[in-house]
């Protein structure tokens, strides 16, 4: 029979389970929960950011092909909101799986959703072959590859630091740093398919090796995630009885904190995409400047923030996250109008420093202490839930409608000082957001508080994780 748990939610208080022949060591589980989470979320963002870069450099060609090259780019970039306007519907349903019946099974779920999805991209006719039904289908995949999105950074972010003991700012960052690896292979893909093959290969076979390579990647990943116990901390609610019998009405009866996060993503994003998406097709179509440049910004960039995401998460432990998220919030705000001189420039070098100083340092300070701080937001009966809803609604504004508006703002203007404006109110979107959050234990947004009945259900004692 396993023992009662005891924990804090408000601090992702540590907790023991039984020790059965089959179980790993305790010592053992938070390292196996860390390592599965953050490859499974690296290898999920390789696959949604592969159809960012395709959506700047191939989809316009392939599959919305016409004389005006920016309306192509426009479809191209409305194709790529769909992800994020599918992330909070899928992130709703991994959220009330997740709190009801486990993190670890949501997680698995969304790896085997989004490698399906990415792989049959690879494998889809394009417009020359089927005419318009090829976008309809891509369209149709891109909402899946969204919503397998929307409920798993929370997850794992969930999973890894109800398994943490302590450092939990530095152990949530390698979730931060996961996604940026993840940018990192799907940009470094396309640099490599670009250094070795000539345009006419790449439109008519090239780009579909990097969607096929997911397979490999995401078996690699199930076997990791199937590997991991459930969260000690849900096992202990649910062993209780006490878990929200509806978590998104429970969430949302006092949502400051929801706003908080949603606010916070949306600046951070505004910034992240319009540099790492948009700036791919400015730099090309209106600079003149061949892809290679901002593609090798975009991977010197990515790995300079996944080597410093940790660091950062270690200096918030110490400092707390306001600072950090403020801090980073305002120094890309302050690099909006730069960057884009720096690109009308020309000047290769100029253009891999600022965005390295962009993506690599100023969005990973506000990037690398979310993980620890979001979860602090929640207590665990409705953690999976408040920070999906959050997040994955700032998803939509400052990630998948951002490219789009930038898109539409240089088209219309002709310049790219709308573009920078926009990217500094976002900013001070983000910046408000960090002021309103408030940490559990300081707000009634508790267990004890919320105003609703746990749910009590029969269950035999001595039911397995």
């Amino acid at each position: 029979m396993r023992a009662r748990l005891s924990i804090d939610p408000a601090h992702h208080a540590d907790a023991q389970t039984d020790a059965s022949p089959t179980a790993p060591p305790p010592a053992r589980e938070p390292r196996r929960a860390l390592a599965a989470a953050t490859l499974g979320t690296m290898l999920e963002w390789y696959d949604f950011f592969l159809y960012g870069l395709a959506a700047a450099l191939v989809f316009p060609t392939l599959f919305f092909p016409g004389d005006d090259p920016v309306a192509g780019m426009l479809l191209s970039f409305a194709v790529f909101a769909t992800g994020f306007i599918a992330r909070p519907i899928g992130g709703l349903i991994c959220a009330y799986v997740g709190d009801r019946y486990g993190r670890q099974r949501t997680l698995v779920a969304t790896l085997i959703v989004m490698g399906g999805a990415t792989a049959l991209i690879g494998l889809l006719p394009t417009h020359d072959q089927v005419g318009p039904v090829a976008p309809v289908l891509l369209v149709i995949l891109r909402l899946a590859q969204g919503a397998a999105t929307g409920g798993e950074w929370s997850g794992a972010v969930i999973l890894t630091l109800e398994h943490s003991p302590d450092r939990r700012g530095f152990r949530g960052a390698f979730i931060s740093s996961s996604v940026y690896i993840g940018l990192l292979l799907g940009n470094l893909a396309f640099v490599v398919l670009a250094a070795t093959l000539d345009d006419d290969a790449l439109l008519s076979w090239g780009w579909r090796l990097p969607f096929l390579a997911s397979i490999a990647l995401v078996a690699v990943g199930l076997y990791l995630r199937r590997r991991v116990s459930e969260s000690p901390e849900f096992l202990a609610v649910r062993d209780r009885d006490e878990r929200a019998r509806q978590p998104l009405t429970t969430v949302l009866r006092r949502p400051r904190n929801v706003i908080a996060v949603f606010l916070v993503r949306v600046g951070q994003n505004t910034s992240f995409y319009v540099i790492s998406v948009f700036c791919l097709s400015y730099a090309v179509t209106t600079v003149g400047l061949d892809s290679g440049v901002t593609l090798t910004a975009l991977l010197v960039g990515s790995t300079v923030a996944a080597v410093l995401c940790p660091v950062w998460g270690a200096i918030g432990d110490r400092i707390g996250a306001i600072r950090l998220v403020v801090g980073g919030l305002l120094a890309l705000g302050l690099l909006a109008a730069p960057l884009f001189l720096v690109l009308d420039s020309g000047d290769a070098a100029l253009i891999v420093g600022v965005v390295v100083l962009a993506i690599g340092v100023a969005n990973t300070a506000a990037d690398g202490i979310q993980p620890s701080w979001f979860a602090s937001l929640f207590p665990a009966r409705v953690r999976y839930s408040g920070i999906t809803i959050g997040r994955e609604a700032g998803a939509i504004v400052g990630g998948g409608l951002a490219p789009l508006a930038a898109t539409a703002l240089l088209a219309a203007t002709g310049h790219w000082w709308p573009i920078a404006a926009l990217m500094i109110v976002g900013a001070g979107a983000g910046i408000v957001g960090a002021f309103l959050a408030r940490p559990v234990g300081e707000t009634a947004a508790d267990e004890t508080r919320t105003g609703e009945t746990p749910v009590r259900e029969s269950r035999p004692a001595t039911t397995a994780a």
